[in-house]
Formats: C-alpha cells, structure tokens, sequence
C-alpha cells in the first residue's frame, strides 16, 4: 500500500454508496484537503441510489466475526450507531437495539466447522478487555436445539446450537444513507459536489515518466455522454459495478443476493416487536425484527452470477489505452429473485413460523455485493497505476461500520491505515486468477449459480469468476 506524494486538487469518487460517502465525509474533514475539489459521480438519479446495495428498510449491525479486526472495528462503529442525538448516526430513528442469535447446523451444504466458535471467542475477549462497552454477561451460549428455540421468540427455530449476544442492531439503511449525504454536504460546503444521472464509460490513464516511477497514471474519467472530468486522485467505490470499471478478475466480483419482504398484522408486529436478529450461518439465511408490518429475510450465500461480455481497460506504460475483452459477472437490478431462492426464504419462513404455510411475498429482491474470495475488504492503491484507489470488496459488509469506515479509507489513501487491516484489504498479488464465492463461514446456497438460468428455472454451475 503506497501513499499520496501530495495533496490532489481534484478528487474525484465513483459511487455514492456507503464507501463513496463515507470517504467523502472523512476527507472534507481533514486540513489537508481544505482546498480539494471532492466529487462524487453517482449513476443514479438520486442519492440514496435505489438500486444500490446500501439502500433497504433495514441493515443488520453485528460484531460477530471469526476474525477479531472485523469484531473490534464493528464493536467501535456500533458506538457511533448508539449516538440518538439529532445529529447522531442513530438519531431521527435510524438505529434500533436487538439482539442477534447466531446459531449453526453442522452436516448443512455451506457449513464450516468452527466459524460460530471463533466467533463467540472473540467476543468473550473483547468483553473482557473492558475496551467497550460490551460486558461477558452479554452473551449466552446455547448447548441445543432447545435452547435455540427457547431464544428464538417464534414458534420454530433454525439451527442446532449457537449463542445470544445481546449487543447487536439494525438500521434503516435508506435513512442512514441520507443522512451521510447530508452530513458529507453540511461539512464540504462548496467544495463537495454530488452529480446524479452521471455514468462512467471508462477511466482514463496516460504514461507516468520515469521520473515519476514508470507504469501509467489514471488522470480523470470518460462519461457516458462523451465527456471528460479531469482527476488528481480517482477514488473507484462503485460496489458491485468496480470490476467493469476497473480489472479486478480473482480479486473481487458481483454476487446476487436474496432478499424477501413479507406483510404482517398489527397484532403479529407487536408480538414480535422483542424477536431477534435471526442468522443461520451455516445456511447463511438471516431474519430481522419486522418493522412498520413488514418482515424482512433473505440469505447471504455465495451468490447468483450474471456472466457478461466486455471491454475494460487494461492500461500499460506501452498502451495506456489498451482494453480486453473479457466476461465478468455485472449486476441486473429490478429482478424478483428465481424460484429456488424463494423456496430457501419460504423453508426458513417455516422453520420458525410452522403455521404460516400459505403466506405470501409481497415482493423480493437481488442485491448485488461486490464480494472477494475471502470477504475481506479492498482497500488499496491499484498497482503500477498511480492515482487510482480502489474502495470496494466488501463483500456486503461495510453498512456495519459506515460511521468509521470512510476514516479507515481516508488513512489508507494517506499510507496510514493500521497494519492489521492495511494486510487484510490490500490488493493481493497472489490473488488466484478466478474464485467461485466467498469463502467467510457464513454463506449458504449453493456455489456457482447463474442468474438467467435460475430465472428460467433450469439452474446450471457456472464457471469460476
């Protein structure tokens, strides 16, 4: 992870989503950029973007991790979340307490042996370091399926063992990314700027000299519309639509993800008001408290892939204009999700409310992730292209720390980000040339689906990505 040589003039950031406003709002504090241009160039015609990952009724925020940067970094964003103040990350409405129950279901397609214990481990120890506000007594272990169900607040329960941890959330994602829009605007005055209905064709790249380290420089962006916008520093936080802007193949690529919405009775949401977050992970399928008589569950698995032919970039100091043809997987957004994953979602449905048999979806979703092999972030300088950064990878996790992610950018632009996770977020040159789905512990379904084939109810693997 290298570092900025000086302070660019002309930012510009793809995406205004989670990572692209966070970043924006990061930077627009800090002295160093008081006379910086920062730009966010966002597709859709408004911010929030509805078609956009970061855009839902609802988020779960969790700090259950089998790896302890992610536990700590959640557990740190969550304080911030706990802020209800009018100008607070949860105020207005926008953060709710729940608690999680996280159970597992050894001899499941998708299950790995330990993710849940590790999990559990390393929230035992952040308790008892007193670095939080998190005490052991927060969470309860559960030997059984009994114990799962006594927990579960449903009629049903899924799952045969897991835990209860009592300081977890949700948060009304719409909101929250109005929200940091209007935190990023109040704080960048005039000097940040948002521009809707503005598509990237492509970046643009001319030859770095020698004198400035060989290799090429990316110095702006080309429009849809045949115009250019000139960039000291192209921050690419484009979520699941990076690979087909930048080539990221083996290192990150789009998934389809599962969400269905259910409607309730007035009576149902007040008897299920305390209900918990609901996650499976061996399954990967997950339930939320309902909110305003709607209940909300889909499954984080290993995803729907919508192979798509292309020309990228692939700049060299010889062409810096060269593209390739090449497939990656691009996301198709508006699609109700094929018929095996509403079956998933109906299965889980059952498992906890046994009676409910003949209800209905009001309407169902895919949400596309940008996910990587091993659903750690990619946070990072793109090699031998100086002047492109890359915030994107998060392979569906970065709403949990949406309040302190964009400093963790801003540090990595700046050469600063702490060791730990500057290791798990750079761009990895032993990245493997494809991957099929993120191997995290926590996806289910099954590896390899192809959106238009499921669609058309005749599912086939696809091929590594």
């Amino acid at each position: 992870m290298s570092k900025l040589s000086s302070t660019p003039s002309e930012i510009v950031i793809i995406g205004g989503g989670v990572l692209g406003l966070s970043t924006a709002c990061a930077l627009v504090q800090r002295p160093q950029y008081s006379n910086s241009s920062i730009t966010i160039l966002e597709a859709a015609p408004a911010v929030p973007n509805g078609q956009g990952a970061s855009v839902d009724t609802s988020r779960i925020l969790r700090a259950d991790y089998a790896i302890k940067p992610y536990t700590r970094l959640v557990t740190a964003a969550r304080e911030k979340w706990q802020d209800v103040s009018h100008d607070g990350w949860g105020g207005e409405g926008r953060y709710h307490d729940a608690k999680l129950l996280l159970t597992a279901e050894p001899g499941t397609e998708g299950h790995v042996d330990g993710y849940l214990e590790e999990s559990l481990n390393n929230l035992k120890e952040l308790a008892e370091s007193g670095e939080y506000a998190f005490k052991p007594q927060d969470l309860r272990e559960l030997s059984d399926r009994n114990a799962v169900a006594r927990e579960s607040l449903a009629p049903g329960c899924s799952g045969n063992f897991g835990y209860v941890n009592d300081q977890c959330g949700w948060v009304n994602a719409e909101a929250c990314v109005r929200y940091a829009y209007q935190k990023a605007r109040r704080l960048g005055g005039d000097r940040f700027k948002v521009r809707t209905n503005t598509r990237v064709k492509q970046l643009l790249y001319q030859t770095n000299g020698k004198r400035l380290g060989g290799g090429v420089r990316c110095t702006g962006v080309e429009l849809l519309d045949g115009s250019c916008v000139d960039a000291d520093l192209v921050i690419v936080a484009a979520g699941a639509w990076t690979p087909s802007l930048v080539d990221v193949q083996g290192r990150a690529a789009a998934t389809g993800q599962v969400l269905a919405y259910m409607p309730i009775s007035t009576f149902e949401q007040k008897a299920l008001d305390a209900s918990p977050i609901y996650f499976n992970v061996s399954r990967g399928m997950f339930m939320l408290p309902p909110h305003d008589n709607e209940l909300k569950m889909g499954r984080h698995g290993f995803g729907y892939q919508n192979p798509t032919k292309m020309t990228i970039p692939r700049p060299t100091p010889e062409n810096p204009n060269q593209f390739v043809e090449t497939t990656v997987s691009a996301p198709r957004t508006d699609l109700p999700i094929p018929a095996e994953a509403e079956k998933a979602c109906k299965d889980f449905l059952l498992e906890m409310f046994p009676s409910w048999k003949n209800r209905s979806f009001s309407k169902t979703r895919v949400c596309w992730y940008c996910d990587t092999p091993t659903g750690d972030f990619l946070v990072d300088y793109v090699p031998h292209s100086s002047g492109l950064f890359l915030a994107t990878g998060d392979s569906g996790h970065a709403f949990k720390v949406f309040p302190i992610i964009g400093d963790k950018i801003a540090d990595a632009i700046e050469g600063e980000l702490d060791p730990e996770l500057q290791d798990l977020w750079r761009w990895k040159t032993d990245a493997p040339n494809t991957f099929q789905g993120t191997d995290d512990g926590t996806r289910g379904g099954r590896r390899g689906m192809i959106l238009e084939q499921e669609r058309r109810g005749h599912g086939q693997v696809a091929g590594r990505i």
